[in-house]
């Protein structure tokens, strides 16, 4: 009777929910891009959990690898959160403070298919553990549909990492720098070059989040990566022939 009542329970306290729905479709060389967009939700004491992903028909292998990131980044998270969560609400309870609201794991994905070539995925995480605010990270997959593989910036556009971060890190100091209204004192402005220089130093690592357009790769830069957190995340457009 006992092993009946926490079955029951834990299936009140956890709800997932998945739903799907048929995007636009977009035609390039006679082969189809539609998509469904997946839309996964878990609500438990601990932990809300928001994901949506697409899942392409045509492309089976770049719809796995993006679950699958997506899904294992979320099941270490979750086993982390749950323990981390216990621990400061018991703590709480200590200190005769409320109980905390659960953490939060909420994904979000663009799909860029305008380039004849290439299938361009942007995965966004937020999470919220606790603290003055929560985190944002960004993984992308660049999808050569000719060669069914995964391709680096440098392939895209045919520029080392050293032409890239030259033209990249001269696009921030004119928007974040020149531009920029809310600069006052010489110190913020040697600060947010120094950030500009060390997050878009000539290195791959600095440069695996992007997109491609038809015309254009866009260069993504997470919160305190170029500029502090308030600055949002940054983008850089490049133009490709």
């Amino acid at each position: 009777m006992k092993k009946l009542f926490y079955t029951a329970l834990i299936f009140v306290l956890i709800t997932v929910t998945f739903t799907s729905c048929l995007t636009t479709k977009i035609d390039s060389n006679k082969e189809s891009r539609s998509y469904k967009t997946i839309n996964f939700t878990e609500e438990s004491d601990f932990l809300r959990t928001e994901i949506t992903y697409p899942s392409f028909e045509a492309y089976p292998d770049l719809s796995k690898m993006v679950k699958n990131t997506i899904f294992s980044n979320w099941e270490n998270f979750k086993s982390y959160s749950d323990k981390e969560w216990n621990d400061l609400n018991e703590i709480n309870s200590k200190n005769g403070k409320s109980s905390l609201p659960p953490f939060e794991y909420l994904v979000q994905t663009e799909v860029y298919n305008s380039s004849s070539k290439y299938i361009s995925i942007l995965i966004n995480t937020y999470i919220f553990n606790g603290g003055a605010h929560g985190n944002t990270n960004l993984i992308s997959y660049n999808y050569n549909i000719d060669t069914s593989k995964y391709d680096k910036i440098t392939t895209v556009t045919g520029m080392d990492y050293n032409q890239l971060s030259d033209i990249v890190r001269k696009k921030l100091y004119d928007k974040l720098i020149t531009k920029n209204p809310n600069l006052t004192t010489p110190t913020q402005e040697s600060d947010l070059r120094e950030m500009i220089n060390t997050g878009a130093f000539p290195q791959a690592g600095n440069f695996q989040i992007f997109t491609v357009g038809k015309q254009t790769v866009t260069v993504y830069f997470e919160p305190y990566s170029v500029a502090p957190y308030s600055y949002g995340i940054q983008k850089v457009d490049l133009k490709i022939e």
